[in-house]
This record gives C-alpha cells, sequence and structure tokens, in this order.
C-alpha cells in the first residue's frame, strides 16, 4: 500500500529565520500579490504550525482546519500517550493474534518495515520497551542496566512486526514486542497536511518540531532556505540549503536527550546495541515523502555519515546531509552529491 494516504520552535519573525526542530527555515515575508495564513496549535506533544499561501482568507482558514484536523487524527491514530488509541489497542493485543488495522496504520507501518528493511534494521518500531528503560516515554531518566537491556533484547527486532497487507492485519511474533511510532508518526502528519492544502490549491508550510513540509513555493522566492544547525551551538547554523517543494526531517542529538549522572544521551536508540547512537551528531533528509523522510533521518543517524548517506539513494528523490563529529573534534559534514550546489556553509564564528 503505498505511503501517502491521508522540542521547541524559536520564531524569529516572518521573512527571517524560523528556527524549527534541527533546521532552519527562511521563507518569504508574504506580500499583497501572496497573502498568508498562520496558525499554532498544540499536537502529538509540540506545538505546529500551519501557514497557507495563496487563495482567500477563507480558503486558507478552511486548509489549515483540514490540515490541524488530519493531524489530530493521526495522533488519535497512533499516539502511544494515549489508551484509546489504534497503537495501544495493537500494543495489547498483537501478541494474541492478527489485530485489523485502519488504513492510515498500515501504511505507515509498512513504510517503517520498507526502511528496516533497506537499513539492516538501524530503522525499527519495535523499540518501545528500549524507549521507556531510557526514560524517553515517562521523562523519568533511567540508565539501563545489563540484565534489563538483555531481558528485552529479543523483542527488539522489526521482524517481530508481521503485516498481512491483504487482510489488513497486523500481528506480533511474540510476547513483549511493544510499536513505537515516535519516529515515522510525525512525518506522516505534515505530509497529509500539506495534501490537505495542497487539494485547495494552497502553498505553505507545516512545522511539527523536527518534520516540516515545505509546499510550492514562499510568495516571491524561488526557493525555500533551509538551515542547518551547528550540532554544538545550535543558535548558529553549519550553512543553508536551498530547495524547492520538499519535506524535511532532522534527528540531531541536541534535540531531545535525557540527562543521568550529568551526562546526556540522546533519543535516537540504536536497536542493535540498545544505546544511544553516536555515530552521528545531526541528520536532515529532503524528500516528496515525509513519512520515509522521517524513518531514514534515524536509520541514517544510527548508520553513520558514510553507510547512512548510500543507503537514501535507495529512496526516489531522497536526499540528506549528515553532521558528525571528526577524530579531531570538529564537525565534518557529508551530503548528497544532488545538494552540493544548494549548500552555503556558513562562515567561520568566534
Amino acid at each position: 500500500m503505498p505511503v501517502r494516504s491521508l522540542i521547541n520552535s524559536a520564531t524569529i519573525s516572518v521573512g527571517a529565520w524560523l528556527l524549527v526542530g534541527g533546521a532552519a527555515l527562511v521563507h518569504g515575508q508574504a506580500s499583497p500579490q501572496g497573502a498568508s495564513t498562520r496558525e499554532y496549535r498544540f499536537l502529538m506533544g509540540t506545538s505546529i504550525e500551519v501557514e497557507a499561501y495563496g487563495g482567500d482568507d477563507e480558503a486558507r482558514r478552511a486548509g489549515i482546519n483540514e490540515a490541524f484536523g488530519a493531524m489530530a487524527e493521526v495522533d488519535r491514530l497512533m499516539s502511544n500517550y494515549r489508551d484509546d488509541s489504534e497503537l495501544s489497542l495493537i500494543n495489547r493485543t498483537a501478541a494474541n493474534g492478527p489485530v485489523h488495522v485502519s488504513a492510515p496504520m498500515l501504511s505507515v507501518l509498512a513504510a517503517a518495515q520498507k526502511v528496516s528493511g533497506q537499513s539492516r534494521g538501524a530503522f525499527d518500531v519495535t523499540v518501545g520497551p528500549i524507549v521507556r528503560l531510557w526514560g524517553f516515554h515517562d521523562k523519568k531518566p533511567h540508565l539501563p542496566t545489563a540484565a534489563e537491556l538483555a531481558a528485552v533484547r529479543p523483542v527488539i527486532d522489526y521482524r517481530n512486526l508481521l503485516i498481512d497487507s491483504e487482510r489488513e492485519t497486523v500481528r506480533f511474533a511474540k510476547p513483549g514486542v511493544e510499536i513505537d511510532l515516535g519516529g515515522i508518526a510525525k512525518g506522516f502528519a505534515v505530509e497529509i497536511a500539506a495534501n490537505a492544502l495542497r487539494r485547495r490549491g494552497l502553498g505553505g508550510f507545516i512545522d511539527a518540531g523536527g518534520n516540516q513540509y515545505l509546499l510550492g513555493l514562499p510568495p516571491g522566492k524561488r526557493v525555500w532556505t533551509v538551515g542547518i544547525k551547528d550540532p554544538d551551538r545550535p543558535d548558529r547554523l553549519l550553512g543553508v540549503v536551498d530547495t524547492a517543494e520538499t519535506s524535511v526531517s532532522t534527528s540531531a542529538d541536541y534535540a531531545t536527550f535525557v540527562e543521568i549522572g550529568g551526562r546526556r544521551y540522546g533519543h535516537v536508540l540504536d536497536p542493535h546495541t540498545l544505546q544511544p547512537s553516536t555515530a552521528a551528531l545531526s541528520v536532515t533528509i529532503f524528500s516528496p515523502d515525509g513519512t520515509l523522510a522521517d524513518a531514514m533521518s534515524k536509520a541514517a543517524f544510527i548508520l553513520g555519515p558514510h553507510e547512512g548517506l548510500t543507503i537514501l539513494d535507495r529512496f526516489p528523490g531522497m536526499t540528506g546531509l549528515i553532521a558528525y563529529r571528526t577524530t579531531d573534534g570538529s564537525i565534518g559534514v557529508v551530503m548528497s552529491p544532488q545538494l552540493k550546489g544548494a549548500f552555503h556553509r556558513s562562515p567561520p564564528q568566534p
């Protein structure tokens, strides 16, 4: 089934840098010929911004309301913080037998399994137990013991999730498996929100923290300009990338972390080691498919700058930029060949 179905942000000013998750977005100041409407709502555990360009005020507001409605539905289906969500139902019952799931859920799980297969399991939605163990779920940091990690190791494997696309069911291969869609659901949400604007002939952008969708072009501009934050100084930029319409997904170890014993542990957990990955500092993925971009930003982070960049070629239209720590302690940057003419590095700052 095709994927297409249906943390904090510091806003400086319209027409200037909008710091969003792991990237900073520069977009054009709306002109009288390109009027815009913007709204913020709290959904999916973060403040989400939707801005629409073009049309009249009524069309823009209708598009924005539909976009937020679509994202609210994703949250209702895929949140693991809600006992009444479809995801919670799956986690409670799929070890007992097949569970019929909705089309959006089936689509997202199929996309997750596709990325898992292509990345040799670097991306894995069955990480739920270790997300809880490390304290990322309940915001209570905990350094797991070797015994605790050994106890959950058998259930952390994407092959424990069995999908029957024809019957539209999923089941778990063994008890104890728990799905966490925190690494893919927001990418799906911003994509279907963008589709709500697109159906009305509108442009705009959706910002859900580490996930954005840039639709059309900003008024009076030929490109969107996306800034890549400096992982060591997130208030500064490594550089900017000029791009046409795209989704953007960023994973960074400075964005979400727990602190235990004075040490920070990033939230991107490696399904193989069961530890927070340190293979990269940040990964920004550009793709027409927001769902795949979200998942791939985690997979590439875990695989590191070289293998992580290589597997992007397996997904049509996908490019990426990976920042990593070099042996001398500085920040190295690798990127897809398609981005080399579009990336503009910031001059060194004191």
